[in-house]
């Protein structure tokens, strides 16, 4: 009887610590200074999220080799999750419609959801002078990230 009490109890806490990731409740605070400062030298001044679902421990700007209005950041997680932050200091178009795309509002602008079975999950939107897109990198990680978590992500950019 102990021994199922106990069981009960440890699934108990599993499913409430997956629960509230997938939910965009437990989000670890990012410190972004040192990634501002990086960007800044680049040119660029953007915000910066300061919520993930996994505490971050490194980051790599992704340089291309000519002069580009795309900034691309890898952000990765203590278990190895890899979020792409990908920011166009130039406007930015869509041809078509991504598959499974869903209007949303991010601090008062105007964005779109998508999910794609190969990249994952992925919040676009613009805000001042920049076009952001953020995707979570799902391929050989356990790590769930839902739209809500996406959109937590989002939301604390500053």
């Amino acid at each position: 009887m102990k021994k199922i009490f106990f069981l009960l109890i440890a699934a108990s806490f599993l499913l409430i610590g997956y629960s509230d990731i997938s939910k965009g409740d437990s989000l670890v605070t990012y410190d972004h200074n040192q990634l501002a400062s990086d960007l800044e030298k680049e040119g660029i001044e953007p915000k910066l999220p300061t919520e993930f679902p996994v505490a971050i421990t490194n980051y790599e700007i992704v340089k291309p080799p000519h002069e580009s209005a795309r900034h691309e950041i890898g952000l990765t997680g203590e278990s190895g999750e890899v979020f792409t932050l990908v920011i166009h200091s130039a406007p930015v178009t869509y041809d078509g419609k991504l598959d499974n795309q869903e209007k949303i509002e991010i601090n008062g602008n105007e964005g779109f959801y998508a999910v794609n079975d190969v990249t994952g999950p992925s919040v676009h939107w613009t805000d001042d002078d920049y076009h952001y897109i953020l995707e979570y990198q799902t391929i050989g990680l356990e790590t769930e990230v839902n739209k809500e978590t996406m959109m937590a992500i989002a939301k604390s950019y500053e």
